[in-house]
């Protein structure tokens, strides 16, 4: 075990005034807690974008906050007219408030405006897509917040050139909602299961053509509906064409309390809604995605543990599969196993800000080497989610073939791994057992850590 004394940012100026600049519903949502959080010790700016919902969100979160710029559209004409024109609405406020520091998702007006006032900016990178937003914002901001299955190649891709300024965290963005996640048991098959629809990204620069995949999956389950099975389907459309496309297949559109993640509310998620279904995942609710465009990094992670398909038929079962009480409960326990191994980043920010006012260097305790214990945790927990070839096991688990043999076969020989062979080779999966026994490891070491923690060890 190695003490690694970190450096960066222990020194420079004192923050007493943060800046939030928020561009989509999602950021209110992700720096809510942060707001809360700081609302008795730091003096806070919150300026708001006129999109979507956000002014609705923020207001049923009670927030205040200052109405500024708007979304240019989906024309490279509209954006750049709303750049130039959201600056200029900046320029006078950020003079006058002079914060000692951005937080933004990466809104590139904000980002520009910050570096020109001398104030520093964190963001957060979680789509490579994006090549043309993430150049505008990441070279000029002084952290970025970015999740582990990046590596420094992508982030350099995207105008990240600075490895130090990188804060890495494990799991999604979404990861801000870990620990809120209801007790499966809520659902008990003595109600209609709930399923949330959310559509496609219609403005995102990735997102060049609407193909009827999600339409004709949810015309088969409204045909299964109050027949094979009773539900209810419910869409949390992004506009009013949206809203209208769906109304007109019998599906109404969700009524839902402003102040939650509208996941929070249901039991299935359904769609082509990236940052949702990450949110179902990180709420351990089954999620089906039916996204048919070129994937990012974290939906290519994200599709490791959530059924994914562009038929629309096997979409629709997937839904059925999940609306069943045992199926969804037993999603929501191995979910869980994941979600407890992530970060909230939100804590990581609000550590990183404590840590430059403290102007003090962070102690962390790193171990160079997994104990035998770790890494058989770590191939249980590579099965957990669905069955897995060795191949897969060996990336996931970062084990040698000739190390992983023999682990596999006691593994097996216990009972908390299975194999089965089918036409395409030898998959595994965990068992109940299997799962009881990372739970059990989880929670004890949990409390290993907190006990280290109490005693200053």
């Amino acid at each position: 075990t190695n003490i690694v004394v970190d450096l960066s940012m222990s020194s420079g100026r004192k923050i007493k005034k943060i800046w939030l600049a928020l561009g989509t519903p999602f950021q209110v949502n992700f720096f809510a807690p942060l707001l809360e959080r700081f609302r008795n010790d730091y003096e806070l700016l919150v300026t708001a974008r006129n999109h979507d919902t956000i002014f609705q969100i923020l207001d049923a979160k009670r927030i205040d906050y200052i109405p500024l710029g708007k979304h240019g559209g989906k024309n490279l004409d509209g954006k750049l007219l709303a750049y130039a024109d959201n600056i200029k609405e900046m320029i006078p406020l950020v003079k006058k408030e002079k914060p000692d520091l951005l937080l933004t998702e990466r809104w590139p007006e904000a980002v520009r405006v910050a570096f020109g006032f001398n104030v520093p900016s964190w963001a957060i990178f979680f789509d490579e897509r994006e090549t043309h937003v993430n150049q505008m914002v990441f070279p000029l901001v002084s952290k970025v917040f970015a999740p582990r299955f990046y590596d420094i190649r992508d982030l350099y891709r995207g105008g990240v050139t600075d490895a130090e300024r990188v804060v890495w965290f494990n799991g999604f963005h979404t990861s801000y909602l870990k620990g809120t996640a209801r007790d499966s048991a809520d659902f008990s098959g003595n109600r209609p299961g709930k399923v949330l629809i959310r559509p496609e990204p219609e403005f995102a620069t990735f997102f060049h053509e609407q193909k009827p995949i999600l339409d004709d999956a949810v015309k088969i389950l409204r045909a299964k509906q109050g027949k094979e099975i009773d539900f209810e389907l419910n869409v949390f459309p992004r506009s009013e064409a949206q809203a209208k496309r769906f109304s007109e297949m019998g599906v109404p559109t969700v009524k839902h309390s402003t102040n939650n993640c509208p996941v929070a509310e249901v039991d299935v998620a359904l769609g082509a809604a990236e940052t949702m279904l990450m949110e179902a995942l990180v709420l351990c609710k089954p999620a089906i995605s039916s996204i048919y465009w070129t994937p990012s990094k974290p939906v290519l992670e994200l599709h490791k543990y959530i059924p994914h398909s562009t038929d629309p038929e096997q979409i629709a079962n997937h839904v059925i599969r999940y609306l069943d009480p045992e199926e969804n409960r037993s999603f929501h326990q191995r979910a869980k196993l994941l979600v407890d191994s992530m970060d909230n980043p939100i804590d990581l920010i609000v550590q990183e800000i404590e840590r430059q006012n403290l102007g003090s260097p962070v102690i962390s305790v790193r171990n160079k080497r997994r104990s035998r214990m770790e890494i058989l945790m770590d191939i249980i927990q590579a099965t957990t989610f669905r069955p897995i070839r060795i191949s897969h096991i060996i990336k996931d688990a970062n084990i040698a073939y000739s190390e992983l043999r023999s682990l596999m076969d006691k593994l097996e020989s216990r009972g908390l791994i299975k194999g089965e062979d089918s036409y395409d080779g030898r998959f595994y999966q965990v068992t109940g057992t299997g799962i009881e026994l990372l739970e059990e490891y989880r929670r004890l070491r949990g409390q290993l850590m907190v006990d280290e923690a109490t005693n200053g060890t």
